[in-house]
């Protein structure tokens, strides 16, 4: 028997998607020290759970509290300084897309939770490499308009 080999979806879907994903959603802050944020924002997005693990690691890394604080699984505020941190660290992960890296270096390197990685799945690069791209130009486009993009988690 073949084992099934399932495809990642790394697609981005305007609006909130419940289930195993990850929202994106922009927020301001209001003058009282009150966040003010609207998950049916036109600007809100989501994507799934296993595009996410290849960039949790590098949203870590900005933020020292997030596997302290199972982030993955709650809301995190994030301003708009700390996503340009993020967002240059890409860098570092398409090089080792490009350069050929296996699956199993990128993984121990970047995906903080492994056992969350689906086991049986086959790896496309130049959909991992597209999807940073347009991910990395939407969270762009959102913190030019507000000073936060919230994550929403699982």
């Amino acid at each position: 028997m073949t084992a099934f080999l399932m495809s990642i979806d790394y697609s981005l879907v305007d609006g909130p998607r419940g289930g195993l994903t990850f929202d994106f959603i922009p927020c301001d802050h209001d003058f009282c020290g009150q966040f003010d944020y609207d998950r049916c924002d036109p600007a809100v997005f989501s994507i799934k759970e296993e595009a996410f693990l290849f960039i949790e690691g590098l949203v870590a890394r900005s933020l020292p509290d997030w596997s302290g604080a199972y982030r993955h699984w709650g809301t995190t505020w994030i301003g708009r300084d700390t996503w340009l941190d993020i967002l240059s660290r890409f860098d570092e992960l398409r090089r080792d897309v490009r350069g050929n890296a296996p699956l199993t270096t990128i993984i121990d390197k970047y995906v903080m939770y492994a056992g969350l990685m689906p086991r049986k799945h086959k790896f496309h690069r130049k959909a991992l490499l597209t999807f940073l791209d347009r991910f990395e130009e939407r969270v762009r486009s959102v913190i030019q308009h507000h000073p936060y993009l919230l994550i929403g988690g699982i």
